[in-house]
């Protein structure tokens, strides 16, 4: 150990009286893992001017299984304002030694990495991380071994294994397969969307073929693959992976927490948020602040002006990198607080085009909306349905699937009339503008003609002469009714009740005329197929398939709602403005 740190000192650097002579600024360098694996990162040394010597500098990494080379510009970017930039290869990724297996190892390296480069001649001892997406893992991770070192961390759409990916309460998403295919040594770092993975996926689909079958169609027979399919309940395998409360409690650094509206990954990011905020302690949970913009998961980290056909706003168009700088100031270097941290949350409002700060997630009141049938169709408490005291759908898992053309928030829910295989609730025509803040919820009472399936919500605000535009969406697996890991397997049709409370987070002006539709159906394209048999969904085939007929129950014993958190009026705005990218001005 000790030679291999002296070969990188001598390497990298000379140090004369405290500081860095840089020989060069740019550098591959080695970090040994405590079981005595090497690790693989490219070192991006300060470069102000050019001046040297350097002083020993505050050090950022970020560690990904995407190839460190993607971090190139970034590193540039924090070289060229005073910091020294890390980025590394995990384990049995790039050049590192070893073999990548999803979350297993990410924790401890996290730690041995980030105490490696505080020793280093170009350390001044304090090292912060910076990742998104599993990058944004491997930084929670690590907090189940509490690094000295670690000073601060954004957190940008962080994974939460078992929560959000690779399935969401316990629904695979079909691209668990096509993601692990891409991080493995078989699939030579091949895309994990695209018209080859959606035939691929049409194939299992309307063949009748088990979702257990993909890695078969792939041709990489996953081991993985194989462990995940065995734990298809949020049980303890996926909670060794994530810090628990103790880890919570023992976080003495500021965090920045990232998400958006879109963000395939907002569950996971609010779960750290809640967890940490529920167990850690109090004073340093209240320098952990919590930014969600109108972002899909790329865009939490690249915003653009649009999304499909939504316009975001030219106030949404950040200029990440300065946004991670002036928090770096602000933590490692003892610079003012960014000014427009103004609250502990920072959301956007769709359609206002400004942000507002809050102190909590939870700011609103509830607006409920009830599934009844009401002879008022303006109304603005119920959804207007047929004069019945239920509503039916039937959902045949052998009826023949179609991939999305392109990216669309309102290409699953048609404005015409469905085929039957879902139902559509719309209230009545807004007379005023309402302002949404917060995570839809809904309560469904429902009655199931076979062993178990699946629901899929989701809510859109409908204006007159646009398509419908999604607001939010859940899911829920009727066996897991009562709880993630109480499986009950339905025997009657006798209605139970399922919570639906962990829709995404939203924040939008509903406009005045325009209507709040509720949809609600048994399959989408972007999920595994439930054939609607009784075994393990991931293993069941077209022998198990059967037709569905599903009733929503709403009389006065059933009392199906949807509840909107709604604020009483615009919030008053962040007077400060976020730094916003060369594309917003």
């Amino acid at each position: 150990m000790k030679t291999i740190n002296s070969h990188l000192a001598m390497l990298l650097c000379t140090v004369v009286s405290g500081h860095v002579m840089a020989k060069e600024l740019v550098k591959p360098i080695t970090i040994p893992m405590s079981d005595g694996t090497l690790l693989s990162g490219t070192v991006f040394l300060p470069n102000i001017d050019n001046a040297i010597p350097i002083k020993a500098s505050p050090v950022v990494v970020q560690i990904t299984p995407y190839g460190r080379e993607e971090a190139k510009k970034r590193g540039q970017f924090f070289s060229n304002h005073g910091y020294v930039f890390v980025s590394v290869d995990s384990r049995g990724r790039g050049t590192s030694q070893g073999h990548f297996t999803p979350f297993v190892d990410d924790g401890k390296d996290g730690y041995d990495i980030v105490e490696w480069l505080a020793k280093q001649p170009f350390s001044n001892g304090q090292v912060a991380t910076l990742g998104g997406s599993y990058r944004g893992f491997t930084q929670w991770a690590m907090q189940k071994f509490s690094p000295p070192s670690l000073k601060s961390m954004i957190a940008i759409a962080p994974v939460y294994p078992g929560k959000d990916f690779p399935f969401r309460n316990n629904i695979f998403a079909n691209y668990t397969m096509s993601w692990l295919n891409m991080v493995s040594k078989a699939g030579k770092g091949a895309a994990y969307g695209g018209e080859q993975w959606n035939t691929l996926y049409l194939k299992q689909k309307n063949e009748g073929l088990a979702f257990a079958d993909l890695e078969k169609l792939v041709g990489n027979q996953s081991t993985v693959y194989k462990t995940w399919l065995q734990h298809p309940s949020y049980d303890d395998y996926w909670r060794e992976f994530v810090p628990a409360a103790a880890d919570y409690k023992a976080i003495n650094f500021p965090i920045l927490s990232v998400t958006g509206h879109y963000d395939g990954d907002q569950y996971g990011t609010l779960s750290y948020y809640k967890h940490h905020q529920k167990w850690g302690d109090s004073a340093v949970f209240d320098q952990h602040y919590l930014l969600i913009g109108p972002w899909d998961h790329s865009g939490t980290r690249y915003p653009e002006a649009t999304l499909g056909d939504l316009a975001l706003g030219e106030p949404s168009i950040l200029d990440m990198n300065q946004v991670y700088l002036d928090w770096f100031d602000w933590t490692l270097k003892g610079k003012p607080k960014p000014i427009y941290l103004q609250g502990k949350i920072s959301h956007y409002m769709q359609k206002s085009g400004n942000w507002y700060t809050s102190e909590q997630l939870e700011q609103g009141n509830w607006h409920t909306l009830y599934f009844t049938y009401n002879e008022l169709s303006d109304n603005p408490n119920v959804f207007v349905k047929e004069a019945h005291r239920r509503s039916q759908y039937v959902y045949d898992p052998m009826i023949k699937e179609s991939a999305p053309i392109e990216f669309d928030l309102s290409a699953e829910m048609p404005l015409s009339p469905n085929n039957g295989d879902q139902l559509n609730f719309d209230s009545a025509a807004l007379k005023a503008d309402l302002v949404l803040s917060g995570q839809i919820q809904a309560e469904l009472w429902l009655s199931i003609d076979v062993p178990d399936t699946d629901f899929h919500a989701r809510v859109f605000e409908v204006c007159p002469q646009t398509k419908p535009l999604l607001l939010a969406f859940a899911i829920k697996r009727a066996r897991y009714s009562s709880g993630l890991q109480n499986q009950s397997v339905a025997t009657s049709e006798q209605p139970f009740r399922l919570a639906m409370n962990d829709f995404n987070y939203v924040s939008r002006v509903l406009s005045k005329g325009c209507k709040v539709r509720f949809v609600v159906s048994s399959s989408s394209w972007y999920h595994q197929k439930h054939y609607n048999g009784p075994g393990a969904v991931a293993y069941q085939t077209v022998k198990d398939a059967r037709a569905a007929k599903v009733t929503l129950w709403h009389d006065n014993t059933h009392a199906s709602q949807l509840r909107l958190p709604v604020l009483k009026s615009l919030p008053v705005f962040n007077t400060q403005t976020f730094p916003l990218s060369d594309a917003a001005q």
